[in-house]
């Protein structure tokens, strides 16, 4: 058994004893429910992630192209493992905030599917399309349709913050543990061009970082910023980072506090 599977067991024995409202495990790129018949592919995205200690702060960008008919394009964003929801979330489209975001309880592995495709049937607002969950294993999403006209190019946006996840480590002791899942991204139709994923060390030192995953990211700025580049993929790989607390932190997670 790996350390890092080590430390998820513990975390989450920990949640099933404690139940530690703070954590958060598994953030998403933005997503479709109908990944077998989307007409819409996610063309490139940005992603500047600050990474603090008791606080990660994420901005994505999302630059999406539709090359089937008109309609309501709806994308969701999955909530982590551990959290009940992903603080001040808010979604733009075309530069301007999308009022309308909703909280949709996930399906769990698996969902039903939907009777008609993308633009076939009575289109995305139908009731097949109420029918239809989210794939993947979350237990809730952030929803909201886009509407797109045909072979429309048009730029999406979220940002939220969360609370890194308190994991311990049978060696190494109370660590703080973030993710960031690019694996959503690709339920959209075909590669996405390129993805640009940067950290921001904020109060957080570069000698404390244990773990960071995939290898081969770019530093910069002493070692502050973290830099991943991708291109022409379809995302199988996670941004993962696992740190050390403070003292002061580290003190609290051993007394089981905040």
């Amino acid at each position: 058994m790996t350390w890092m599977t080590k430390s998820k067991v513990a975390a989450a024995l920990a949640v099933a004893v404690v139940a530690v409202a703070a954590m958060s495990w598994v953030l998403a790129d933005v997503a479709t429910p109908r990944p077998r018949w989307t007409t819409v592919r996610m063309q490139s995205e940005t992603v500047d992630i600050a990474l603090g200690e008791k606080r990660v702060a994420v901005e994505a960008v999302f630059h999406m192209y539709n090359e089937g008919k008109a309609g309501k394009v709806r994308m969701g964003y999955p909530l982590g493992a551990f959290e009940d929801e992903l603080h001040d979330f808010k979604a733009y489209a075309g530069g301007r905030e999308i009022k309308d975001v909703r909280t949709q309880e996930g399906a769990g592995k698996s969902s039903r599917r939907p009777r008609g495709g993308l633009g076939r049937g009575r289109g995305a607002d139908g009731p097949a399309a109420e029918r239809y969950r989210f794939e993947g294993p979350y237990k809730k999403w952030k929803v909201f349709d886009v509407p797109m006209a045909a072979h429309e190019a048009k730029t999406v946006k979220v940002t939220y913050w969360v609370a890194p996840a308190r994991i311990t480590d049978a060696d190494k002791g109370p660590l703080l543990h973030y993710t960031y899942t690019l694996r959503t991204g690709a339920t959209w139709k075909g590669k996405i061009d390129e993805a640009v994923i940067r950290v921001k060390l904020d109060g957080v030192e570069p000698t404390r970082i244990v773990r960071r995953a995939p290898v081969g990211a770019a530093t910069s700025a002493g070692g502050k910023v973290l830099t991943w580049t991708m291109k022409d993929f379809k995302p199988v790989d996670n941004i993962e980072i696992t740190y050390r607390p403070t003292k002061t932190t580290e003190t609290a997670m051993r007394s089981g506090g905040h």
